[in-house]
Formats: structure tokens, C-alpha cells, sequence
């Protein structure tokens, strides 16, 4: 098993406590989204299963391991969202009959072993009652147990479960990092610069570049706003109107937004820099106007970027 790329330090960490016998029963890591948090839980569990761990690592090879692999090892459970297939859609949070059928399958006495390990990815999405229900799992751990907790928003968990875990802060990774990434899951070369100033350290955050047509429209759209005092409002539109529904707003206007920034070096004074400032606003705001529904999208995003045009001509 390798090292997830960015965290080393918490597997570090972990590692040196298991080889001590000082391991905390409760992990919690947090960090923003789509930064590898749940591969680093998943890491962590396969080694404190593992029956030859080497160098703060899984082996990969033992019965253990494989099962886990597999995704049939009695002793590991996960909780999740659950994806609700008349609605065909996710539920909006974990619930407290979730929480308490994976703290029943934590207290009972491992299979394969005597240890057992509980994953819970999303933990920010749990309700109170969730939440409150985890509590006395992490109040009378089960000797034995490990619990695992990946959290997008620390401050969505309640004090008294941050409290008795081990915090484990994770960060977005860097530039460098996040090219290795990219390139060993095979990236297009030339995606790679756009990839990687659009993903700002989080891989989760630029998944629908995996799809070729969505990559290829994104770059079309990094050049038409390359040059916004010049750019051509026309073709804007007609990418707008043909993409808009498709790719991530937060995408769009973040393309926007890289392109006004590298222009705004050239600004002389501060009455343009301010009035770039406020359209540049703006742009950062259009992807929440639309999912509060209170704007039309291709509108709403010409009418910011002809401010953001205003602007960059004053100069």
C-alpha cells in the first residue's frame, strides 16, 4: 500500500501510535472537501487490521488485507449518505438509525479478529440526533474498536464530539502535488495548468474534468475570457448557453475569476482596481444567486462579466 499524497503526516502519526500501544479508539480528520481524507481513513483502517504491517504501512498481501480490498472484511463498516433510489437521489443526511446499526456492529466482538473498525464519511451531514447518538459510542468505546471519522466541516460537529477524538487536520494539496495527481490518473498534458489553478489543492473539486467533452469545454472557455477587455460577448453567450447546465458554476466562475486576477496586475489606479473588485465580486457570487434561484444564469453571469470589461478597458 502507498502513502496518499499530502497526508503522510497523519499516517505518520497513526502509524507511530499503533507500533506504541497508544492508539486513540476515535480519529477524526478534517479539511475541505475532495482532498483524500476518506482514502487516508481507508488507509488507516487497513493497517490497524493488517496482520503484517511494515514501515506504518498495510501490507497488501494477508488474508486481512484482501478482504478488505474486496470489500467483504466482516470487521470494517462504513456509513455513508444513502442513496434513496425512488427519489434517485441522496439523502440530505446521515440518520440516527444509520448511527446506531454501525454502533451495534462497533460493539460486537470481531470476526476475523479482535479488532473492528467503523468509517463514517460525510460525518458533517449528521443529523442531531445522529450526532447525539454517535456520542455514547465515542463516551464507552469497545476495547478493540477503531472509529473514523472524515469531516468536510469541523464546525458542523458538536464540541463534545470533537472533544474526546484525536483531530487530524488535513490540507489541500499543493501545486506539485496536485500535478502528480493529476498526471498518474493521466490528465491531458495541456489540462494540466487549468486543472490544477480550478482543483486549489482538492481533487474532488474538479471531477468533471475526467469527462473529455467537459475538459475540452472548460478550456474553450479559459480562452474566451483570457482576454476580457477584448473578449468577444458573442461567443461568451453561446458557450454559456450551451454549457451553463453542465459544467459546475463554481467552475465557470472561478475561470472567470483566475483570468480578471492575472489582469488586474496591470491596473494604474485605484479607482479601476476597486471597480474590478466589485465585478470580480459579483462573478464570486453568481454561483450561489443561481442555486437560490434568484437570477438567470447567462444573464446575470454577461451582465458581471461586461462590468468586469468596463474595468479593464478604464485603464
Amino acid at each position: 500500500m502507498n502513502k496518499v499524497l499530502g497526508h503522510e503526516h497523519v499516517q505518520h502519526t497513526f502509524a507511530q501510535a499503533l507500533q506504541q500501544g497508544r492508539l486513540h479508539h476515535a480519529w477524526l480528520l478534517y479539511g475541505v472537501k475532495g482532498i483524500g481524507k476518506a482514502s487516508v481513513a481507508a488507509q488507516l483502517a487497513a493497517l490497524f487490521l493488517c496482520e503484517q504491517p511494515s514501515q506504518g504501512q498495510a501490507c497488501g498481501q494477508c488474508h486481512q488485507c484482501a478482504m478488505l480490498y474486496a470489500g467483504s472484511h466482516p470487521d470494517f463498516s462504513k456509513v455513508s449518505l444513502l442513496y434513496d433510489t425512488k427519489k434517485k437521489k441522496f439523502n440530505r443526511d446521515i440518520n440516527i438509525a444509520q448511527t446506531r446499526e454501525a454502533l451495534d456492529f462497533l460493539a460486537l466482538t470481531g470476526l476475523k479478529s479482535q479488532k473492528r473498525v467503523l468509517m463514517i464519511d460525510d460525518a458533517n451531514l449528521m443529523n442531531n440526533q445522529a450526532a447525539n447518538a454517535l456520542l455514547k459510542g465515542l463516551e464507552e468505546p469497545t476495547e478493540g474498536s477503531l472509529l473514523l471519522i472524515v469531516c468536510h466541516d469541523l464546525t458542523r460537529l458538536p464540541a463534545t464530539i470533537r472533544s474526546r477524538c484525536m483531530l487530524q487536520a488535513c490540507s489541500p494539496l499543493n501545486p506539485e502535488q496536485m500535478q502528480q495527481v493529476l498526471q498518474a490518473q493521466g490528465f491531458d498534458e495541456k489540462l494540466l495548468p487549468l486543472a490544477t489553478e480550478l482543483g486549489q489543492g482538492s481533487l474532488g473539486r474538479i471531477e468533471v474534468l475526467q469527462e473529455d467533452s467537459q475538459a475540452k469545454a472548460l478550456l474553450v472557455w479559459q480562452g474566451l475570457v483570457e482576454n476580457l477587455a477584448h473578449s468577444d460577448i458573442g461567443r461568451i453567450q453561446q458557450w454559456l448557453d450551451s454549457h451553463v447546465k453542465n459544467i459546475p458554476h463554481d467552475l465557470i466562475a472561478s475561470v472567470v475569476l483566475l483570468a480578471a486576477q492575472k489582469q488586474a496586475i496591470e491596473l494604474t489606479s485605484w479607482q479601476q482596481s476597486d471597480a474590478l473588485f466589485v465585478a470580480m465580486q459579483a462573478v464570486a457570487k453568481w454561483p450561489k444567486e443561481v442555486m437560490m434561484h434568484t437570477l438567470r444564469p447567462v444573464p446575470a453571469l454577461l451582465s458581471y462579466i461586461l462590468q468586469l470589461r468596463g474595468a479593464l478597458k478604464s485603464r
